[in-house]
């Protein structure tokens, strides 16, 4: 079911290991739409995993995509601007791990960004 999350932010379905969510409340087939990205991420983690990685080993001293799989926490992945936050990351207590991607794959990963 989905609902208002006024901590994220967002109109939220909340999975045992994903936040899917939009900015905007949506259409009548949303169940669907998160079911899918939820199983397209979770089909693609390893390569989401290798392309965070890239990024981030040198700034929390990554050894391995196995490491930052274990470690990435539960994704909000946002379907209206396709990002996804890594907000309960376990690298370290400030930082917010993001990318965007640019299909309901997530094969095409860009602009992973460390903020914090």
């Amino acid at each position: 079911m989905i609902e208002f999350n006024d901590e994220i932010g967002a109109y939220v379905i909340e999975y045992d290991d994903a936040f899917i969510c939009w900015e905007e409340e949506p259409d009548d087939d949303y169940q669907k739409i998160a079911d899918d990205v939820r199983n397209a991420y979770n089909r693609n983690i390893k390569h989401i995993a290798k392309a965070v990685f890239t990024e981030i080993k040198e700034i929390f001293n990554v050894a391995d995509v196995e490491e930052v799989i274990a470690k990435l926490g539960k994704p909000q992945i946002y379907i209206d601007n396709e990002q996804v936050v890594y907000c309960e990351n376990s690298f370290d207590d400030t930082h917010i791990i993001s990318f965007e991607y640019s299909d309901n794959e997530f094969k095409d990963i860009q602009y992973v960004s460390v903020d914090g």
